[in-house]
């Protein structure tokens, strides 16, 4: 369970991305306690009665585990586990040939805002593949009537319809052998993308998008 004073500033999509990569760190789920937020996301999504439920204040948790948001900076999972994890800063300027944005992890419409944001007026590093595929087809269409899909166009990226894509080695992106892939996609075990001799590492969408710009694997700070 994610709970305590910086999860009421995060947005529905940043709780569904940590819910999801729960189960990469072994657990058989994630949860959020439902606040506000909660509810304002489900009041035009549902029609059916639902009860919010809550943790008892009084409940005993086998671990409490502490971490202080303001002092992580951007995580990056390296190959071949998800969490074989470094910061950003000790790891970048590795080369890349491909960057994937999308997956049921990070391809919501709040992460192509954000990569929109790092991509707008830039180009795509020469000979590099950005490669991005909206979670559903809802969040298309929603991309498209923003705007964000002419910016990533404009910058070089390739647009996919909605699917898992080569998150699974399914297609539209495999690896070949000793190619190096950056993705917001939540699993990088060998082999998964495409060749087993490809490497795969995890980032955010602000991460994945500056580092298609550059080649290599990037703060969006260092733009």
């Amino acid at each position: 369970e994610f709970a305590g004073e910086g999860i009421r500033y995060l947005s529905m999509a940043d709780r569904f991305t940590m819910a999801n990569m729960a189960v990469e760190a072994g657990a058989k789920n994630g949860i959020f306690e439902p606040d506000n937020i909660t509810i304002e996301y489900l009041k035009d999504r549902i029609d059916v009665p639902y009860k919010v439920l809550n943790s008892d204040r009084d409940a005993q948790y086998e671990k409490v585990i502490d971490i202080d948001l303001n002092s992580i900076e951007p995580q990056i999972a390296l190959p071949h586990s998800p969490d074989n994890v470094a910061p950003v800063s000790e790891v970048k300027d590795v080369k890349i040939d491909q960057v994937f944005i999308g997956s049921c992890t990070n391809g919501r419409i709040e992460d192509l805002r954000v990569a929109s944001q790092v991509l707008k007026g830039k180009r795509v590093l020469k000979g590099l593949r950005l490669i991005i595929i909206p979670g559903s087809q809802q969040i298309y269409k929603k991309a498209l009537s923003e705007g964000l899909l002419d910016i990533f166009i404009n910058a070089g990226a390739i647009i996919c319809p909605p699917t898992c894509g080569p998150c699974l080695g399914g297609h539209m992106g495999l690896l070949a052998k000793g190619e190096v892939c950056l993705s917001t996609s939540n699993r990088n075990f060998r082999g998964r993308m495409g060749h087993p001799e490809s490497e795969i590492y995890l980032c955010g969408p602000a991460v994945a998008a500056a580092s298609s710009i550059t080649g290599k694997i990037t703060s969006p700070e260092e733009l």
